[in-house]
């Protein structure tokens, strides 16, 4: 999942979540991320999930776009770039979920190995507890 932390001039800090293939920033509503600053361009910015990064873009905003200190009219984002909009500054956070193939999987075991796995758990829960001494 991807969001970003907003921190606008006057101190006040939000979360967004991005949701979508693409997200809008800047001043006029119509945007999916409005920050209130005159400073701040009607579309300043767009971030667009390419299918296997975010891309920043500038949008011929007045002020620039700047990721990590510098200008930029297109930059692929990593977890944790800092992005300055006019004088707002916004910090990427990006955490990739694994993909369903590379996530946890079932295993089938043969009949078997199910048989010895049975054996083993029956033989285990017969034999007498460990003793445990604690020395003082």
């Amino acid at each position: 999942m991807a969001r970003l932390i907003i921190l606008a001039r006057h101190s006040s800090v939000r979360q967004v979540n991005i949701a979508g293939p693409i997200t809008t920033i800047g001043r006029s509503g119509s945007n999916s991320v409005c920050i209130d600053s005159e400073r701040v361009s009607r579309h300043h910015a767009a971030i667009e999930w390419t299918g296997d990064r975010f891309m920043l873009t500038d949008m011929g905003s007045r002020n620039g776009t700047y990721v990590n200190n510098e200008k930029v009219r297109a930059h692929a984002l990593s977890n944790g770039d800092a992005i300055v909009v006019g004088d707002c500054q916004l910090r990427f956070l990006y955490s990739r979920a694994l993909p369903p193939a590379d996530a946890l999987r079932l295993m089938t075991l043969p009949d078997h190995l199910v048989a010895i796995d049975a054996q083993m758990a029956r033989s285990a829960s017969r034999r007498a507890p460990e003793r445990r001494v604690f020395a003082r």
